[in-house]
């Protein structure tokens, strides 16, 4: 060997050496990367940094067979669960924010789920090595910002199952084309293995056209396998029970990702290998053969598909839970009795920052009143939140909380709806009627949050109607808290309702609120008084104050 020769091999194995020390390297930095930012997102609000488009299809989920007892839309809308989600969801992969998603859809307060998922929250606070484990392995999973995961398996369902006739013809044709090169004459053997790869490759990319959407729904199921696998293999004896399930799907799921490297899109990182393998596709169409085997299989296997997403799902949501009770300045863990009422002490909404608390103990409805701003609407929506937060994730942001399991309504944040030509009082109505209707059904008792009963018609049937919606809630099938400016309801509804106020101090120049709920109803108007505040002109003021005077002593309204 020359010395030239000798220097070529040396500048090769450097130029290998350097390559490998780039990958590997490359490699070790992105591990810490992920690592580095799981612990910074650890503990802390959540936050979606995904378009509106990507968002809905965390939805998908929940939404394909939404039990009755599930929050409708209208409550979770008015209730703006969508942010609280977002503030909740701490995961790192589709499975995992589809799957709470779908748990805080469903306030069934099942004991023995909350239990388990209140033990792996507590396990995964108190052992960060594990949970980082196993949260990089839901890192590796990924999020899909186009489809949800639950859409991939429907596809899946969807599809009409190929025949691979086609696809042995290629290969017989192919083998006998050698045959006939080695055995009878190699002139016609050559032209026949010329036909015959032309046979397989026009017809692999007529069959792959039809199929190669498809087959990301695969690779997202086998994604999953291996990170159950993964998880199975970390061996974190905490983990025992969830890994028992796995273990039990991946053992009926063995031939589906047996093989499942056939089906990967070619030129994945553009190697000698992949390219070779990138022609064996195209002459001995394993990749389609395979993916009709596995679509036949996912297919008879649809439930085992759901129970890995339901399993992996649980898992990754313990994480998120325990995270956000992490970032909460306290917390309880719900304590649900049979019977009617609540219990709540010091309770928050967790989108506000640095809230103010209030506590409430009431067997009874509850009637609000108060002026705009003063705190009402925002008193519902935490005692609501908190109930779904309670009956889904076992938490409930205040010091107690003890009441009943119920099904959980809201008739607030409603508008005109214009696609049906509904006017604002028809909408009203209509959602006010799904509440009585809920009340007559059987199950669970329903609690309800209704924010200024039938605001969008005139005082006298208001009040008249209203009286009359709220008086039929009270039964011992339903708890309602109800807020109204209509202070005439505080008497009407005295036998069957418990009053409470906010209230706020009003000055020349400024109002002050301190969000503060007292006992009985509000006893000050100061509406007029704000628009002195805002800057109203004087004369405006003083003649609306005339007006309201001139009512509450003559009884009606001076022209």
């Amino acid at each position: 060997m020359t010395d030239t020769d000798l220097e070529i091999i040396v500048f090769v194995l450097l130029i290998v050496a350097a390559g490998v020390y780039v990958c590997v390297s490359s490699s070790i930095k992105r591990r810490k990367a992920a690592e580095n930012a799981i612990r910074k997102s650890w503990g802390k609000r959540a936050r979606y940094n995904g378009t509106d488009e990507s968002f809905n299809y965390i939805s998908h989920y929940a939404k394909m067979n939404l039990a009755e007892s599930a929050i409708d839309d209208i409550t979770w809308n008015d209730l703006g669960m969508d942010e609280v989600f977002k503030a909740i969801n701490n995961t790192n992969s589709s499975v995992g924010q589809e799957y709470l998603y779908k748990m805080l859809r469903e306030p069934v307060a099942d004991n023995d789920k909350l239990h388990e998922l209140d033990r792996l929250a507590d396990e995964f606070t108190a052992n960060e090595k594990e949970r980082i484990t196993i949260q990089k392995i839901f890192r590796c999973m990924g999020k899909s910002r186009k489809v949800a995961v639950t859409d991939y398996i429907s596809y899946i369902m969807d599809i009409k199952q190929g025949s691979n006739a086609v696809h042995f013809i290629a290969w017989i044709f192919l083998i006998a084309s050698v045959l006939v090169t080695i055995f009878v004459t190699p002139v016609l053997g050559i032209w026949l293995i010329i036909a015959s790869v032309a046979f397989s490759i026009i017809t692999y990319y007529k069959y792959k056209a039809r199929i190669e959407n498809y087959f990301k729904c695969i690779n997202v199921i086998v994604k999953m396998a291996s990170a159950s696998e993964d998880i199975c293999d970390s061996n974190i004896g905490f983990l025992a029970p969830e890994c028992d399930r796995l273990k039990n799907i991946l053992k009926n799921f063995a031939k589906i990702t047996k093989g499942s490297w056939m089906i990967e899109s070619g030129n994945v990182d553009g190697s000698l290998a992949e390219v070779v393998l990138d022609y064996l596709r195209m002459i001995t169409h394993m990749d389609i053969v395979k993916f009709n085997k596995m679509t036949k299989l996912i297919t008879a296997r649809s439930e085992d598909a759901y129970d890995l997403i339901d399993t992996l799902g649980f898992i990754e949501s313990s994480i998120a839970v325990a995270s956000f009770r992490e970032s909460l300045p306290f917390y309880c863990k719900p304590e649900f009795r049979d019977g009617n009422g609540m219990s709540v002490k010091d309770v928050y909404h967790p989108l506000i920052d640095n809230p103010v608390c209030n506590s409430i103990l009431t067997n009874r409805n509850v009637l609000l009143t108060g002026s705009n701003a003063s705190g009402k609407s925002t008193f519902l929506k935490t005692i609501a939140i908190n109930s779904i937060l309670a009956q889904t994730i076992g938490t409930s942001l205040s010091k107690e909380y003890k009441a009943p399991v119920y099904r959980i309504y809201s008739s607030m944040a409603l508008r005109d709806d214009l696609a049906n030509s509904d006017s604002y009082y028809i909408v009203e109505i209509k959602s006010l009627k799904r509440i009585l209707d809920a009340v007559n059904r059987t199950g669970q008792p329903v609690l309800c949050f209704i924010d200024e009963v039938l605001r969008g018609t005139n005082t006298v049937e208001r009040i008249a109607a209203s009286s009359e919606i709220l008086k039929n809630l009270n039964t011992d099938r339903a708890l309602c808290f109800a807020a109204t400016h209509d202070v005439e309801l505080t008497t009407i509804l005295k036998d069957c309702y418990d009053n409470y106020h906010f209230q706020e101090e009003v000055t020349e120049d400024e109002v002050k609120f301190d969000y503060k709920l007292y006992d009985g109803p509000a006893t000050t108007r100061n509406a007029i008084k704000l628009l002195n505040v805002i800057g109203y002109d004087k004369n405006i003021i003083k003649g609306a104050e005339q007006r309201a005077m001139h009512f509450l002593t003559e009884g009606n309204w001076k022209s």
